[in-house]
């Protein structure tokens, strides 16, 4: 990946570490509302997010700046 060269892969495990903690401090109810229970796409997204998260750290924070982004359109 591109920023390969300029971070280590523990460099990115502590930033995702670090999104992540921010952003479930400051998450409200409508989160939830993008990602319902019981559903097949939340299921599969969750788990597509999960294993991309084991091979590139920082998927989970462009996930939830994506999520972020999708909330505020």
């Amino acid at each position: 990946m591109l920023l390969d060269t300029y971070l280590t892969y523990k460099q990115k495990v502590f930033i995702s570490i670090i999104v992540g903690m921010i952003w479930i401090y400051y998450r409200t109810q409508d989160y939830y509302k993008l990602l319902p229970r019981k559903t097949m796409f939340s299921v599969f997204f969750v788990g597509l997010w999960i294993y991309l998260n084991y091979y590139e750290p920082l998927s989970l924070p462009i996930g939830i700046f994506i999520m972020v982004l999708y909330k505020l359109m």
